[in-house]
């Protein structure tokens, strides 16, 4: 493991730079840095060691608060851990909404105001070049959701904005496109019982219809589908923490994409 550990961070840079990157998705159209690393790491709560990453073409991107919609009220809790990347590593700030569920939002006007004053303020208080927001809103949510990213947008006009989306929303429904952000992150796992059916989707060459969703992807260390859509930056979360063997297999699989882009 350690062998290929060194292999794999050897040429890694190039291969990342040459095979995510490459796509004319990622350009100029929005607000993201186009020397924006083409992989990203989600660094979740916990106390993660990401000392062996190489901040060449990884970046971090970290739960800096946890943002609950209760009843009226728009509620805040801060990250726990603390955060140690290495010196230089490019940071992005990440706000996971939550949902209580015994008292539920009223999703009103009011309460999107609100929550893009909050998601304003975090991002004004919490070290990262842009601010991603996870929220896994429901169809009741959206509009609230859509409202909501608008708001921020109008407080943040300049600032570079980043949601991540159910695999199904790019695949099958278009109302990202309504969302005021620089880029659709489409998890492409935890996807439940169409898990098959949407791996063999990609192995096919096949690709997600919602335009704006075609600049980026997320995938799980534990369940590294066969194949993606080439030309996309990669956010990768593991459900245990990081270490330099997790990180050489992914990179080691992204290697793997990178052939089979070239052979198709």
């Amino acid at each position: 493991m350690r062998l290929l550990l060194r292999s794999c961070l050897s040429f890694a840079p190039l291969l990342l730079l040459v095979f995510l990157v490459s796509d004319q998705n990622i350009s100029a159209r929005t607000r993201m840095p186009l020397d924006m690393p083409p992989l990203v790491l989600w660094a979740w709560d916990r106390d993660d060691d990401l000392s062996f990453i190489d901040i060449r073409d990884t970046a971090v991107a970290y739960l800096a608060a946890t943002v609950i919609l209760r009843g009226e009220t728009v509620l805040l809790t801060p990250r726990h851990h603390p955060l140690a990347p290495p010196q230089g590593t490019r940071l992005i700030a990440v706000a996971h909404v939550e949902v209580d569920r015994y008292e539920p939002p009223v999703v009103s006007d009011a309460q999107a105001l609100a929550f893009a004053e909050t998601l304003a303020a975090l991002r004004a208080t919490r070290p990262g070049e842009f601010l991603q927001i996870d929220f896994e809103a429901t169809s009741s949510q959206r509009a609230f959701f859509l409202k909501a990213v608008a708001a921020l947008r109008q407080r943040l006009p300049d600032a570079v904005l980043s949601a991540t989306a159910l695999t199904s929303w790019c695949l099958h429904e278009r109302w990202t496109q309504a969302l005021a952000v620089d880029e659709v992150v489409p998890m492409l796992f935890r996807m439940g019982p169409d898990r098959r059916r949407i791996r063999a989707y990609f192995a096919d060459g096949g690709d997600f219809r919602s335009a704006n969703c075609r600049t980026s992807i997320g995938v799980a260390s534990d369940e590294l589908p066969p194949a993606i859509p080439g030309g996309r930056r990669i956010y990768a979360f593991s459900p245990r923490r990081w270490n330099a063997d997790t990180y050489a297999t992914l990179r080691e699989r992204i290697r793997q994409w990178s052939d089979a882009s070239r052979v198709y």
